[in-house]
């Protein structure tokens, strides 16, 4: 299942080479089919990013990349208790915004 998002577009500087603007736009559809992943994990339950990279067979560096991008558009949040994050094993827990 695929979810169609809007993230903002990955840059190459004007003066970049021809490659890096292919790299650019090769990124975004990386971005989008990583960031629905995590999502469609998320719904599943609130977790940590390594909880998340277990769910969606992704690197835990990569999972960190995007939720602070699904947290922008509004699709994910850290769990707050009393104004707090909470954590599990020192790690914040995320959960999808519905």
């Amino acid at each position: 299942m695929q979810l169609a998002l809007h993230l903002p577009p990955p840059r190459a500087r004007k003066r970049d080479p021809e490659t890096s603007h292919v790299a650019a736009s090769k990124a975004a559809r990386f971005s989008e089919s990583h960031a629905g992943r995590i999502h469609i994990a998320l719904t599943q339950g609130p977790a940590t990013a390594h909880e998340l990279a277990e769910r969606t067979g992704l690197t835990v560096e990569k999972v960190c990349r995007r939720l602070p991008e699904l947290a922008e558009i509004k699709l994910a949040r850290v769990v707050m208790l009393l104004g707090k994050p909470v954590t599990r094993d020192g790690f914040r827990v995320w959960e999808a915004v519905r």
